[in-house]
């Protein structure tokens, strides 16, 4: 069996290495943009919350109901500054993915690199063998002829 032939099996297990780390980066790049947007959400809201009162302009409100507001906006900040965490933390795993694929990805390209090399090798060497049994036959044809 030919080198490049043997080599088959480690380039496909190369490629599907390539592929399910592939998979990986979309997933992990699916939950970062959702983390991402519900970050945005979350700000989103605020913002508009924040407009509502204001726009209200509500100067009677009673000391338990600022007290009640102060909490929900505490609240939500929280929630934003735990949402941007985990933001960061799925940027973290995303960009993790990546250099796993990047690297399967390499590995792949050696591999298929090695495998070419090996075939033009092979297909010189053929080439050359071929070229020999023409000059053994034509010097062979070329002998009888001149006996």
């Amino acid at each position: 069996m030919k080198r490049s032939k043997r080599l088959d099996p480690i380039v496909e297990l190369a490629i599907k290495a390539t592929e399910a780390a592939l998979v990986k980066v979309g997933e992990a790049n699916t939950v970062w943009s959702n983390d991402s947007q519900q970050l945005e959400d979350l700000k989103r809201y605020k913002g508009e919350y924040l407009a509502k009162l204001r726009s209200g302009e509500q100067l009677s409100m009673s000391a338990q109901k600022v007290l009640e507001l102060r909490g929900f906006l505490a609240q939500l900040d929280q929630a934003i500054e735990v949402q941007h965490q985990q933001v960061e933390v799925s940027l973290t795993a995303l960009q993790q993915q990546q250099a796993v694929w990047k690297t399967t990805r390499s590995k792949e390209q050696a591999m298929q690199s090695l495998v070419s090399r090996y075939q033009q090798e092979e297909i010189n060497i053929e080439l050359k063998q071929e070229q020999l049994d023409n000059d053994e036959r034509n010097t062979s044809q070329w002998l009888r002829k001149s006996k």
